[in-house]
């Protein structure tokens, strides 16, 4: 599958585009403060994240062996919620090279999308805080659709809302959540080595694994 050339960049969010795994520590750390649990380290929340807020509380509350159900899950997701709303681009920083590689594939006539599994509202605050957000000519988030990644349907529906056809796009993301949509839509996938998994395997299924952003300009001839 060729990944030269693509009229349509689709790219996850968080562990791809911006190193947002400091803010989630905090906000995590500020919600298991208020409920007396002992705190996480930036690096268990690395391979936690990319599921959407709640199933980072899930997988907080499992690995800590902390007493829940679904109601004890809510609760705690408003008070990681609230903090993490106001507070969400305290420590999180775009990563190296992926401002000025946007600004190359916009003036390459490239279209733009962005498909996280962080809720819609939050993304576009966080993006809009990194000045980036205009440069996006759509954005899915994980409560936008009736699916969400790992499913391919928002990666389809990027494609319809922008008129591009699936072979002319191309995914880029961290995570087997990012590889599974984009391969479930039938369109090729890169992943950059830098983000948020544990599982390095992936990385053998993936088109391209890059170690930095500057290496996607390689794409546009």
């Amino acid at each position: 599958m060729t990944i030269q050339n693509k009229k349509l960049f689709i790219f996850d969010l968080d562990g791809t585009l911006v190193d947002t795994a400091p803010d989630f520590k905090n906000s995590i750390n500020y919600m298991l403060n208020e409920l007396n649990e002992s705190e996480v380290s930036l690096e268990e929340i690395r391979n936690w994240v990319g599921y959407g807020a709640r199933e980072l509380i899930r997988r907080t509350v499992v690995d800590k062996n902390i007493p829940h159900d679904e109601q004890k899950i809510e609760e705690m997701l408003k008070i990681f919620l609230l903090h993490y709303t106001h507070n969400i681009d305290d420590d999180s920083v775009l990563f190296n090279n992926v401002r000025n590689v946007l600004e190359f594939l916009k003036d390459n006539g490239i279209k733009l999308a962005v498909c996280t599994n962080k809720m819609e509202r939050l993304s576009n605050i966080l993006l809009e805080k990194l000045n980036v957000l205009h440069m996006f000519d759509y954005l899915v988030g994980g409560d936008s659709l009736s699916k969400s990644k790992p499913d391919p349907f928002p990666l389809l529906n990027i494609c319809e809302k922008l008129n591009t056809e699936i072979s002319d796009s191309i995914m880029i993301g961290d995570s087997v959540t990012d590889l599974n949509a984009g391969k479930g839509a039938g369109m090729p996938v890169v992943l950059v080595s830098y983000g948020y998994t544990d599982n390095k395997d992936i990385y053998n299924e993936a088109d391209l694994v890059i170690n930095d952003f500057s290496q996607l300009k390689e794409l546009v001839n």
